[in-house]
């Protein structure tokens, strides 16, 4: 009888521990992804702009081979739909007297919703007022997420800038 009562003991013992074993790492996991979270979500970011930054040069490559039209025609490999995308006289993607101009030129750049890993994109206009030649107003489209992480699309010369971190500007 006492010989059974110690493998009880013996092996609530070994579950007690099994328990604890799984417990610590649950929380070493928990605690490491917690801190890598924001790497992640950065380094995801890195490569939307990426994306944004080779889909707008090959919408200008393709508007140099089709002789400067006001519109270009993307044609996908994967299937038959016709992308049609409008252009500034200098061949960058641009939408003509639109309101919310920067969330326009994101879907037809990128043809997804303003969001990322579940976080939604905000898309600013920032606009630049010159005097001096080319005068004039130019428009900048920051795309940010609520990480204060984010990259802008100048209209005027097609730049896209690396992506600037919270950690990037200390």
């Amino acid at each position: 009888m006492a010989n059974n009562s110690d493998k009880k003991e013996k092996s609530l013992a070994e579950f007690v521990v099994i328990i604890v074993l799984v417990g610590v790492l649950m929380s070493v996991f928990i605690n490491y992804f917690i801190k890598q979270e924001a790497h992640f979500s950065e380094t995801g970011f890195k490569t939307l702009a990426q994306a944004f930054t080779t889909k707008v040069a090959t919408i200008h490559a393709q508007w140099l081979m089709d002789k400067q039209p006001l519109v270009v025609e993307l044609i996908s490999i994967n299937s038959s739909e016709k992308q049609l995308i409008t252009v500034n006289e200098l061949g960058w993607v641009d939408v003509k007297q639109a309101p919310l101009v920067c969330e326009q030129i994101w879907q037809l750049v990128m043809g997804t919703p303003l969001s990322f890993m579940k976080q939604s994109i905000t898309a600013i206009e920032i606009r630049h007022f010159s005097a001096q030649p080319p005068q004039g107003v130019r428009l900048v489209c920051r795309y940010m997420l609520s990480s204060g992480a984010y990259f802008d699309y100048n209209q005027g010369n097609g730049r896209v800038s690396a992506v600037v971190t919270v950690e990037s500007l200390k």
